[in-house]
């Protein structure tokens, strides 16, 4: 199987939009995603939202930009050729 750890690509406080610190808008943003057979994602859907408002939905996004930016260490079959795989990741935001 594809090797999937998102934890170094999650989003950090620094990425945290302004608008969504001052609305105090906090949630879990769940992503489902591939990876192909080089380690990058090669699509992703939301799962599920961090909540309702525009402020969550700005938060969804910036799971999903920095999702795409992973690398990860792909899977081999029975012959040792590179294959990919799929996953789902939670990213918990909150503001402490």
């Amino acid at each position: 199987p594809t090797i999937i750890s998102a934890r170094s690509c999650a989003p950090t406080r620094e990425d945290y939009p302004p608008a969504a610190v001052r609305a105090e808008a906090t949630g879990m943003t769940r992503v489902r995603f591939n990876v192909d057979a080089s380690g990058r994602v090669s699509g992703s859907e939301l799962v599920r939202s961090a909540g309702p408002s525009r402020e969550h939905k700005l938060l969804d996004r910036i799971a999903m930009s920095k999702l795409s930016q992973c690398q990860f260490k792909p899977g081999t079959d029975e012959h040792g050729n590179p294959v990919g795989g799929q996953a789902t990741v939670e990213y918990v935001w909150n503001l402490e």
